[in-house]
């Protein structure tokens, strides 16, 4: 079963990205194949090493959290799936807050029991391009362009996106930051004044917005904060969007109320409220120097893996011309998308008094689209007769209008 289960997923992580891109042309598309393929092989081959030279699938070292991971799906590897309950979930997890990543570890031990921890990472990154090539796709609709949307394909797949940080040392990040760009692409064609589909109907906007619910509730399972900020920034959306209709303002508003209120029920509200909750989110907007940190630091050479500094070095580079995109585009990137930039940076420098830069992954994204959507080109209706270098003829023009009429 672990050999068809690994089989399976390889001709997904090939397959998938090629068929996400058919909007792009062949060579894009398969220079997107060749990406995902590097990846795949470097995953394979570390593992491999991994195993040989330590024994373990895991890094044992200051990252705690893998082996967390790890002997919790161990410990339910011999059980049926069938006999596994909640409970039995919290009390090996030692709390019943944020189980998401807990329970996709198991899921992982079940389905791939020889090789749960390559089937995860590769699992991950297959969501990984599953987001990336929805949220490309979407900024290729809203452009006209494939050229724009594939340097982005590029830099986030690619240049932003940190191996042996993602695949081997950093565990739920990769997750998170796939889930959150299918929302940003679902949300995008659905809201806004980028969306590429003006004449959306009702019927596609519910389907959409339940499954950008269901997104948000598996992200509030793994980092709650964020899937709340997520519900806040679509509330102020709703609140100061003018070109919803009313229906849609009344949905969008009644989905948000309904989520609102689910997650501030649930065991990682319990937790931000002990952290100060609300009180403490105002009182960080007054440390304007804090927020501005929460935005750009480490410096590159202070990066506690030293060689994450080269990424950052480019994230860097990237935020002046974001802010300058954000500008040039101030009507329509003025969404549900600044708003939530501002309130993850609230609640970073509410809370995090061990911030690492992982925590404002979901604003890369967020940050290249603002570029993107620089790029769009508006298409000019040029009278043919007017694009000409010869004297301007009334007579041939009317003439040639009447044709038209007639």
């Amino acid at each position: 079963m672990s050999l068809l289960a690994m089989v399976i997923l390889c001709l997904a992580l090939i397959y998938v990205p090629f068929r996400l891109a058919k909007g792009f042309t062949m060579p894009q598309r398969m220079i997107i194949v060749m990406i995902v393929a590097i990846k795949v092989t470097i995953f394979m081959l570390v593992h491999q090493h991994r195993v040989d030279t330590t024994g373990h699938p895991i890094v044992l070292d200051q990252s705690v959290d893998a082996k967390r991971y790890y002997d919790f799906g161990l410990t339910f590897i011999n059980r049926r799936v069938s006999d596994i309950t909640v409970e039995d979930i919290v009390y090996e997890r030692g709390a019943s807050s944020h189980l998401g990543y807990f329970v996709v570890n198991l899921i992982a031990f079940k389905v791939c029991p020889e090789y749960p921890m390559l089937f995860l990472r590769l699992a991950k990154l297959l969501l990984f391009h599953i987001g990336l090539g929805m949220l490309v796709n979407t900024w290729r609709m809203a452009t006209g362009s494939r050229t724009a949307p594939f340097i982005a394909y590029f830099v986030l797949g690619a240049v932003f996106y940190q191996f042996s940080y993602f695949g081997f040392r950093n565990l739920k990040d990769t997750l998170i930051l796939a889930l959150f760009m299918m929302i940003m692409a679902v949300a995008d064609r659905s809201i806004g004044s980028d969306r590429p589909d003006q004449t959306i109907s009702l019927r596609r906007t519910i389907l959409n917005w339940c499954f950008i619910a269901s997104l948000i509730w598996i992200i509030s399972t793994m980092r709650f904060y964020l899937a709340l900020a997520i519900v806040c920034a679509f509330g102020v959306h709703t609140l100061t969007s003018k070109g919803l209709k009313l229906t849609h303002r009344i949905l969008f508003a009644t989905v948000i109320a309904i989520g609102f209120a689910s997650i501030m029920q649930t065991e990682g509200m319990t937790v931000v409220e002990q952290k100060g909750g609300a009180e403490a989110v105002v009182g960080s907007a007054s440390n304007v120097y804090g927020l501005f940190k929460i935005l750009v630091r480490p410096l590159p050479w202070q990066h506690a893996i030293p060689t994450l500094g080269v990424p950052h070095t480019f994230y860097l580079l990237l935020l002046p011309v974001a802010l300058w995109a954000f500008f040039v585009g101030f009507a329509q990137n003025f969404n549900w998308k600044l708003f939530l930039v501002g309130g993850l940076a609230l609640i970073l420098g509410a809370f995090m008094e061990d911030y690492e830069p992982r925590k404002r992954f979901i604003m890369y994204p967020i940050f290249v689209g603002w570029i993107v959507l620089a790029t769009k080109r508006r298409a000019e209706v040029v009278d043919p007769l007017l694009a000409t270098d010869q004297p301007f003829d009334p007579n041939a023009y009317f003439a040639d209008q009447r044709n038209v009429v007639t």
